[in-house]
């Protein structure tokens, strides 16, 4: 098992540029040292280790405003193509959204960008050459901000607040909400959180972004409509397809005003919801929640 950690003792800082150095310059004939840069002082590090404490890769993120760069990404050549490069990204990212960054910023190497590309970054332009022989490509990605929901962020932002307060497993699963269009809602998960010994996401982890799902989408439109109730799930059952290897996203749509509208009476409401899970882009689980609202 790989963790993510933050080089914090002399060794480890040490061992972390030497890592750089070995695999982002040596390669390519260039000096100790100049794995270095004068932004490292102020950027945030971390490094991936295996369970003998072993490092087996390095990446930085350097925060200037709402911007983030990505720099210093290496994977060890024998633990590559593991997923263990998207994890290292992953976890870069979650430290710009908790620092309220709302654009990353990158130069990749050609070889890289396809890599890059599966990691939610598009090619903007030409980037820089390195040591007269590395052409790069610049990347960027916008990091989606409650705020930038268009249609109710004040009450996705409120739902957000309660699942922290009220479920604080959500926030240590890294549960956000993604997106609320009036009939759609989606959440994303934070893969590096909810790692099984496979080192993909735990079975219960997706259980539980795909019931929190269908709970917040019956939320979101009971609020809409000025209604109100305790919505509590019933039963739910989940077929399992892939292993969740890249950033979980969960999605269930629905229009539920007509089934809600009881509760207007003080009838008890029932509802089965359908929640598709996916891995990146790859569909990995499929959820049937059934909800019931008791009304106050």
């Amino acid at each position: 098992m790989y963790r993510v950690v933050t080089p914090q003792t002399e060794a480890e800082l040490e061992a972390y540029y030497q890592l750089r150095w070995q695999l982002l310059r040596k390669p390519w004939q260039q000096p100790l040292g100049s794995e270095r840069d004068e932004f490292d002082e102020y950027a945030h590090h971390r490094m991936m280790v295996d369970n003998n404490g072993n490092l087996v890769a390095v990446g930085r993120l350097y925060v200037s405003g709402d911007e983030a760069q990505i720099r210093f990404m290496a994977v060890v050549p024998d633990c590559r193509d593991q997923g263990l490069g998207t994890r290292m990204v992953q976890a870069l990212e979650q430290v710009a959204r908790q620092l309220g960054v709302r654009r990353l910023v990158m130069n990749a190497r050609e070889e890289a960008v396809p890599f890059y590309g599966r990691c939610g970054f598009t090619v903007v332009g030409e980037g820089p050459i390195s040591f007269g022989k590395i052409p790069h490509r610049q990347m960027i990605k916008a990091l989606t901000s409650i705020h930038q929901i268009r249609h109710r962020p004040e009450l996705c932002d409120e739902l957000q607040r309660q699942w922290h307060r009220r479920i604080p497993i959500s926030e240590k699963m890294g549960i956000k909400i993604i997106q609320y269009t009036g009939s759609r809602f989606k959440t994303k998960g934070n893969l590096t959180a909810n790692l099984n010994m496979h080192e993909s996401m735990f079975a219960g982890s997706i259980y539980s972004q795909c019931a929190l799902t269908g709970w917040g989408l019956i939320w979101m439109q009971m609020q809409e409509f000025g209604l109100s109730g305790d919505i509590v799930q019933g039963s739910g059952d989940i077929k399992f397809m892939t292993p969740v290897w890249d950033e979980p996203t969960a999605e269930v749509q629905g229009r539920l005003r007509e089934r809600l509208m009881p509760l207007q009476a003080g009838e008890r409401v029932r509802i089965e919801l359908n929640v598709t899970l996916y891995s990146g882009e790859q569909k990995a689980a499929s959820f049937t929640g059934r909800y019931v609202i008791l009304p106050h």
